[in-house]
């Protein structure tokens, strides 16, 4: 059942009062359905080891997406680190998260985006499709996108975004591009490129996050608050292919993990004791004494935003992003696009 505004209420409060049980949620859950990938971008961390090609159980995700939305939770990511139309299940994921009011958002490569699968798509429906396109020349793209074909890519989004004003869909279909020193000369062209497209609604420059030798950027120098971060008391919380929980994603990409859902239930882990740990450090002001807190690059927003957030559906928010974007670049303030020199 959708999150009752008496629970955003009581998740406002204890991220303000610092305090670590009882907490509403999670708001988010960002699940990695498959692990399959027909792709190899150096970047991954799918390349770099040996990854099985496996998805998730079904008798696991599913019952999963019922527990979330019991527990009152707003959206599902349906992402990891691996392409979920590689996953025949996805339609039926979308329809069951819709059934349970859960909205969703699918990040892809987009290599999959025929017109079978366009259809479909716009018949079950999403609330955000995100399709990743690391370059505007075909080297560029090849060199970061290894299995990938530019073209082929980019002729299945515009006639997706062509399908989408056709239907009248409400789907929010946002494209970016991951900001990387090889990508970094072409991301005007990008963003010039794919704004005069109709029917895309949200055009992003997204960092590296993976760190991988060649391919991180400088550390960010982004203005490091001293808030509680937010996500200890909302998620996502990262839900891996074999049931293994983190709290972020680099404590999944590190293993790091709160337990396994094959042992534990998701409410279980929401209210262990290591999410206490972490919530009491952040709520203390001593984020910095846990490794992975105090090295990640995310800059916590202001009160008042994490506020805001907090006081409206997760899905509804990734609704608005769009409009946020296109306001900010029209009074020429940042927004998502986190350049740096």
């Amino acid at each position: 059942m959708p999150r009752r505004m008496r629970d955003r209420v009581g998740v406002a409060r204890a991220w303000l009062q610092g305090r670590v049980t009882g907490v509403p949620g999670p708001s988010v859950l960002a699940i990695e359905t498959t692990v399959r990938c027909n792709l190899r971008c150096p970047m991954c961390p799918r390349s770099q080891a040996a990854y099985p090609v496996e998805d998730m159980p079904s008798e696991l995700l599913f019952d999963l997406l019922d527990q979330h939305a019991s527990m009152g939770g707003d959206l599902v990511w349906l992402n990891g680190l691996g392409e979920p139309f590689l996953d025949d299940r996805i339609f039926e994921i979308l329809a069951r998260c819709r059934a349970l009011g859960l909205g969703s958002v699918v990040a892809t490569n987009g290599t999959r985006l025929d017109a079978a699968r366009r259809r479909r798509l716009l018949e079950v429906g999403c609330d955000q499709l995100i399709v990743s396109i690391d370059g505007v020349t075909e080297e560029t793209y090849s060199r970061h996108r290894p299995g990938g074909r530019l073209a082929v890519v980019e002729q299945g989004l515009r006639a997706l975004a062509a399908e989408k004003r056709a239907a009248g869909s409400s789907m929010v279909l946002a494209v970016q591009m991951v900001r990387m020193p090889g990508t970094i000369p072409e991301e005007d062209a990008f963003l010039a490129r794919w704004r005069a497209v109709p029917g895309i609604d949200l055009v992003r420059l997204k960092d590296e996050e993976f760190g991988a030798q060649g391919f991180a950027l400088a550390p960010t120098d982004a203005p490091q608050r001293r808030t509680p971060c937010r996500i200890l008391w909302t998620g996502p919380l990262i839900v891996r292919w074999n049931g293994d929980v983190a709290a972020c994603h680099p404590r999944g990409a590190r293993r790091e993990h709160l337990g396994n859902l094959h042992q534990l239930s998701l409410a279980e882990l929401w209210a262990g004791p290591e999410l206490q740990r972490l919530r009491g450090l952040h709520a203390q002001d001593r984020a910095d004494e846990d490794p992975q807190c105090a090295a990640c690059p995310v800059s916590r927003p202001r009160r008042p935003y994490v506020l805001a957030g907090m006081a409206v559906r997760a899905s509804t928010m990734q609704r608005a992003i769009p409009l946020a974007e296109r306001a900010a670049r029209r009074w020429g303030l940042p927004f998502l696009e986190n350049r740096r020199p």
